[in-house]
């Protein structure tokens, strides 16, 4: 297998598991921790959340640098493919869509993660986040999709048409 191969499927993995693991911490701390932390009395509840509001910064963060360094590489290594003729309008437009989403909610991330106590609206920000990244990852599944069944053209008629003459010989 070539280097580039390896390196490709390498970058698609550390994007993918990225995702999951940074979907995953925003999930828990939106879904999961306010449940698990209703019993407690205010005081308590708003130590553990800081504490766990400071854990989830430090995951976060290198999700973001991860995302940046496998998703520049990808979208070098695989420009061409969204320039293919039955591809290009969608398949960019999508991949743009995916990466304004991306900018969006690292944006927001990073906002709402900066200093030591929670912005006033960081509940309505995290649920905001959380429905980004459901709709990051359904442009990118999209993206994919798109390039893996291009839309067919003229020429792609033509060669159809002639292998149905020639008997695809």
């Amino acid at each position: 297998m070539h280097l580039t191969a390896l390196l490709g499927i390498f970058f698609r993995w550390l994007h993918v598991s990225t995702a999951a693991v940074a979907i995953g911490g925003v999930f828990f701390m939106r879904v999961v921790v306010p449940i698990g932390l209703s019993g407690l009395d205010p005081d308590s509840r708003h130590k553990v959340m800081l504490r766990l509001r400071r854990g989830l910064k430090m995951v976060i963060h290198p999700c973001i640098l991860l995302f940046l360094i496998s998703g520049i590489y990808n979208v070098c290594i695989g420009w061409y493919r969204y320039s293919v003729p039955g591809v290009r309008p969608l398949g960019q437009a999508l991949i743009g869509t995916h990466m304004l989403l991306a900018v969006i909610v690292f944006t927001i991330s990073l906002i709402l993660l900066a200093g030591a106590e929670p912005k006033p609206w960081a509940k309505t920000g995290m649920t905001l986040n959380l429905v980004l990244l459901f709709l990051t990852i359904a442009a990118a599944s999209a993206v994919k999709w798109v390039r893996e069944h291009p839309k067919p053209t003229r020429a792609h008629a033509a060669m159809a048409a002639a292998d149905l003459q020639t008997g695809g010989k």
